[in-house]
């Protein structure tokens, strides 16, 4: 094995590790900032939406029933945010500021889209019902997600990559990645 390939390897390995073991450490963390974040954004609401047990929104509409709306570990940011951070602190090469300013951007991108889409699923529940809040994170809460990421990530490379009048010193060849 060529050390090129054992250096690629190594950060494949340790891409897997931090994006597993983050998710498994930070997922209770995370879940907690968003929803925070989403209550303040639906602070106008008044007291007709709260957290109780933990993870979980309760939201009082004033035309229908009560219902309860639970964040799951899949819909955080936390998921995304990972699979950015992996990519350019392992896989993308430049500067190490360069890349924690890109991925910290990226980062802040998906976050603040993420807690608009719980807000507006909530916020579609509050005025529809239940069944409406789940239609709408369903279609356009999913579709909303892949766009913030797939942004997110051209952002990250935007940031990360040099412009075009960067003088590069040669093309890359296959042999040099593998």
């Amino acid at each position: 094995m060529t050390a090129r390939r054992f250096t690629v390897l190594t950060a494949l390995a340790l891409s897997l590790l931090v994006a597993v073991g983050g998710f498994y450490l930070l997922n209770g963390a995370a879940r907690r900032v968003e929803e925070l974040l989403v209550m303040a954004f639906l602070r106008p609401m008044g007291g007709r939406a709260g957290l109780v047990n933990g993870h979980m929104f309760q939201l009082l509409p004033p035309d229908q029933l009560a219902f309860r709306a639970v964040l799951t570990p899949y819909c955080s940011a936390l998921i995304p945010v990972l699979a950015l951070a992996v990519i350019g602190f392992f896989i993308l090469s430049g500067s190490v500021v360069r890349r924690l300013v890109s991925v910290l951007t990226a980062t802040a991108l998906i976050l603040v889209c993420n807690v608009l889409r719980i807000s507006a699923s909530l916020w579609m529940g509050y005025e529809f019902g239940g069944t409406a809040l789940v239609l709408f994170h369903d279609w356009v809460g999913t579709f909303f997600a892949l766009a913030y990421t797939m942004a997110g990530f051209f952002l990250m490379l935007y940031l990360i990559l040099p412009s075009p009048s960067a003088k590069i010193p040669r093309a890359a060849r296959v042999s040099d990645v593998l």
